[in-house]
């Protein structure tokens, strides 16, 4: 499958697959915007097992044949995410136990 790559100019290291060289018909008006200008990059042969540097192949393909575009955002908005679900689980299985000022122990 061919698909072609655009380059945000808004957001760093942020590209656009979509199936259609130039037709951005597929995306919500929102991704457009927030994106910002499509800036072309590159169009390649795209198939499961092609190795991509910052997304899985089989993921792209998914998300090109259902939605008619893919969105690879930066690794370190992956990481930032991954790094907060962590934390919000870590809280949940160990809520602090906080002591109410004023309170003495009990001895």
């Amino acid at each position: 499958m061919i698909c072609y790559v655009y380059r945000s100019d808004r957001k760093r290291d942020t590209y656009l697959y979509i199936l259609s060289e130039g037709d951005f018909s597929c995306l919500p008006d929102t991704v457009l915007t927030i994106f910002g200008p499509p800036e072309y990059v590159l169009s390649f042969d795209l198939y499961s097992d092609k190795k991509l540097s910052q997304a899985d192949a089989a993921e792209v393909l998914n998300k090109l044949e259902t939605d008619g575009f893919y969105l690879q955002l930066p690794k370190s908005y992956f990481d930032l995410a991954q790094i907060e679900q962590q934390i919000v689980q870590s809280m949940t299985n160990n809520p602090r136990q906080t002591k109410t000022s004023g309170q003495k122990k009990p001895r």
